[in-house]
């Protein structure tokens, strides 16, 4: 059984000033961090969402994005980053014919960029090391 003076040492070191700040600091950062990350991860995808808004058509291309993509993604809610897992509403609207079509016809244009010559990919605005990473991809990846 505790003493007198033992429980009156554990009740000074329990309710010492610093150690009830330590726990304020623990749970105002236990509440107030994945909060913050949050609002950051969504700060990032408004910011990202604008730039790809100011970027021309080209520029777009470029980097496999048309512009209804663009201004699908200016229309979504900062924080939803859309990795739902599902299709995107065009493609669960294609039949298999379709998706069928559209793989044969990724594969062509693939084989006739790895029959390119330096001086037609210059002219195209390829790189080599672009033009050979397209050309190695399967079929069945956009």
């Amino acid at each position: 059984m505790l003493s007198h003076s033992h429980a009156a040492d554990a009740a000074h070191t329990n309710w010492h000033p610093a150690n009830r700040l330590d726990a304020v600091r623990a749970v105002w950062l236990g509440t107030w961090r994945p909060l913050a990350r949050v609002a950051k991860h969504a700060l990032r995808n408004a910011v990202t969402r604008r730039e790809l808004a100011e970027l021309d058509d080209r520029m777009l291309a470029d980097i496999g994005v048309t512009r209804a993509v663009v201004l699908a993604e200016m229309y979504r809610l900062p924080w939803d980053d859309g990795a739902h897992g599902r299709p995107p509403r065009h493609a669960a609207r294609m039949s298999i014919w379709q998706r069928a079509g559209e793989m044969w016809q990724r594969h062509r244009s693939r084989l006739r960029i790895a029959e390119l010559d330096a001086q037609a990919l210059k002219d195209i605005g390829v790189s080599y090391v672009e033009a050979e990473a397209e050309a190695n991809k399967p079929f069945w990846r956009a």
